[in-house]
């Protein structure tokens, strides 16, 4: 098993004053009966012990408590249950690719409005 990072999710919504009980009935509430996640399981995976990883079934569910995206859950049991994380590299990629869109759309933004200025100057002055 990885790291507690599932489990620290369940701490934050149980410092957030959501108890166990709550966690399973809106796995209940969102997946019905075979998506269901009982109290103890929520418990233990709370503390950080042994308990099973949450069928595919029970991750609409777990997204509802976490109050996350479905994907996010997933990432989250792939690491604590199987050490795998997503491709960070990837990510730090796209996150570069995408600062600099947003640089460059601001700068073409900027300049738009330069030449707006000095058009509407031009015509009044």
């Amino acid at each position: 098993m990885g790291d507690n990072v599932f489990g620290w999710q369940v701490q934050r919504r149980t410092d957030e004053g959501m108890t166990f009980s709550q966690m399973e009935a809106v796995t209940r509430k969102t997946g019905g009966k075979e998506g269901t996640l009982t109290a103890a399981w929520w418990n233990k995976v709370a503390l950080g012990e042994s308990a099973p990883p949450p069928e595919p079934k029970c991750i609409p569910g777990v997204a509802a408590v976490l109050e996350v995206h479905e994907r996010e859950v997933a990432v989250l049991v792939c690491q604590q249950w199987y050490g795998v994380g997503p491709d960070d590299s990837w990510r730090d990629f796209l996150d570069r690719v995408g600062d600099r869109v947003e640089s460059w759309m601001w700068s073409s933004y900027s300049a738009y409005r330069e030449r707006r200025r000095l058009a509407a100057n031009e015509a009044g002055g």
